[in-house]
């Protein structure tokens, strides 16, 4: 294989670091008076008023020596559950600043038992060894009720807790780029969730390396919805922003989710220059954001699309929806990123039309090239680098890569090797670009065939027009033939019998259409009830479990 023919893409610029670490960002904008962040919150009916860098700072100190007050010591794992706030970023980074190592909780509750979601979070509490949780009075009170997740625990507290303790005259600790900045745990899509260990030198880095490709500075604006405790928003949006300081403005995610179109306003209202969001949610904007036209989307210049495939039709009919209200085709940024390289791998260019390959059934979009200071290649199971336009498993280099996960040597083993970061993300080079077509785990086998549950969701989706995401597609074994099933589960809200049977029979044809593959079982549920990640994805594994669970 000629050098220039192999699949791999490299990025020698260097990563410019101003600071080593989160704590020397902080304190270079001690006196900085930018409005650094603004927290919308629209359940409350007060305005929303903005957070400077030097006020973030002073909090920051001050939750750092509260929390050394109550007991918490450097190293410990502190669970940091709180929602979309200025309290959850105080808290998060005072954690930092007490050497200690905060660990983000999902914070958005469902109907449903309070309880039973907080005990859900124990495996995480135990995998982390956490001695601490930061948490809101509501959430400490249904804790006591939550007896798995409470034993867990050496301290439980609150803003008002930690607001009663006098300040110790200990000094800080000290921080270095080779301490951890977080502990993210994996969505879980594909296995139980691990707990990603992110120094603070990776974190730097990475928000560098963000900066540089999408060349922000202190005319940019933000805005976002993203949930704070998953990476997309947590480095994203809200490290990024503190590293290399500009102005952001803050949704809480389930304003999003109730109503679509206050992330609009939101973008709209602060002349927003820079956003971004995951694949569900330009759907969720076409289906239910009605009048874009009577919006100002006119300084709109990056939209970033990511944490899931990058779908061109949904990004194309979002660009449609919103061009009334002066949205450019040329804002959007697909990129390419997880947890275990801290975030960000690849961005698409700047101010360009969207890059796009036909393969099969899908029309897939380019993720662009890697960020400083990384590289990427496609490699075969045994390590083997491919020719470009092979698929294979994407491996990553990068200064930004975790040290490990947490406690877990085999785990960290198998993902870590010496070519990189092994992603378990299927892809492949093609015109000097990424890009990405599923996940390995997700492969379905039927008859010889490897085939990609995303080509199987996408055929689905054209059976009477279903919603966009409510399709799974999994692999389930059959005993009696020794091999896979293919199933479909897809979420409807139609009740009458015969229009239902006429939907399960429009899904198995299109998918014969498309595929020539034969649908074995077609599994209709409601709206809503198909398991997700915090960022949206839907859990294919955790839906093939439920099958299996519910057979005799």
């Amino acid at each position: 294989m000629h050098a220039s023919s192999a699949a791999i893409l490299f990025n020698d610029a260097p990563v410019h670091l101003p600071h080593p670490t989160l704590q020397c960002a902080l304190d270079a904008g001690a006196s900085s008076e930018l409005p650094l962040f603004t927290f919308h919150d629209t359940s409350l009916a007060r305005p929303a008023r903005p957070l400077t860098l030097g006020q973030l700072r002073g909090a920051a100190h001050r939750y750092a020596r509260m929390l050394l007050a109550s007991g918490v010591r450097p190293g410990d794992r502190v669970l940091v559950l709180l929602k979309t706030s200025a309290t959850f970023v105080e808290a998060l980074l005072g954690c930092m600043l007490a050497g200690a190592v905060p660990v983000p909780l999902p914070s958005t509750f469902t109907f449903g038992s309070k309880r039973a979601q907080l005990d859900a979070l124990s495996p995480i509490a135990a995998s982390a060894q956490a001695a601490a949780l930061v948490t809101s009075p509501e959430v400490r009170d249904a804790l006591q009720e939550a007896t798995r997740l409470r034993a867990q625990l050496r301290l439980v507290l609150t803003p008002l807790d930690l607001d009663g303790h006098g300040p110790t005259p200990r000094p800080l600790p000290s921080s270095s780029g080779s301490d951890p900045a977080f502990i993210q745990y994996t969505s879980g899509t594909t296995g139980h969730p691990k707990g990603v260990v992110i120094s603070q030198r990776a974190l730097m880095s990475n928000a560098s390396a963000i900066c540089s490709a999408l060349a922000l500075g202190p005319e940019t604006v933000g805005a976002s919805w993203l949930p704070l405790f998953h990476d997309m928003g947590l480095v994203g949006v809200l490290l990024t922003a503190i590293a290399h300081p500009y102005r952001l403005h803050l949704l809480p995610p389930e304003s999003f989710l109730f109503k679509p179109r206050r992330w609009l306003e939101l973008l709209a209202d602060s002349g927003a220059t820079l956003t971004a969001a995951p694949n569900f949610a330009y759907a969720r904007c076409v289906a239910r954001a009605e009048h874009p036209e009577e919006l100002d989307l006119s300084a709109l210049r990056t939209v970033l699309s990511g944490a899931e495939t990058v779908d061109a039709a949904t990004l194309q009919r979002f660009a449609r929806h919103c061009a009334p209200a002066g949205l450019k085709s040329t804002a959007f940024v697909p990129v390419y990123g997880l947890a275990e390289a801290t975030l960000a791998v690849t961005f698409a260019p700047l101010d360009t039309n969207l890059e796009t390959v036909v393969r099969g059934e899908r029309t897939l979009v380019s993720v662009g090239r890697p960020l400083n200071g990384a590289a990427c290649s496609i490699r075969d199971d045994g390590g083997r680098l491919l020719a470009q336009g092979e698929l294979g498993e994407v491996v990553v280099r990068s200064q930004s890569l975790m040290d490990g996960y947490f406690r877990d040597e085999q785990a960290s083993s198998a993902a870590l090797g010496p070519d990189g970061l092994r992603t378990g993300d299927l892809g492949f080079i093609e015109r000097g670009q990424l890009f990405i077509t599923g996940r390995k785990k997700d492969l379905i086998i039927k008859a010889g065939r490897n085939i990609h549950p995303e080509d199987v969701e996408l055929a689905a989706q054209r059976a009477d027009e279903l919603r966009l995401g409510a399709v799974a597609a999994v692999a389930h074994p059959n005993p009696d033939t020794g091999t896979e099933d293919l199933v479909v589960f897809a979420e409807t809200r139609e009740r009458d019998l015969t229009l239902r049977q006429q939907l399960t029979t429009a899904i198995r044809g299109e998918v014969l259409a498309s595929l020539g593959v034969k649908v074995d079982t077609v599994q209709l549920c409601r709206v809503g009830a198909l398991p997700r990640t915090t960022s949206g994805k839907i859990k294919r594994k955790q839906c093939a479990q439920r099958l299996l669970e519910s057979e005799p």
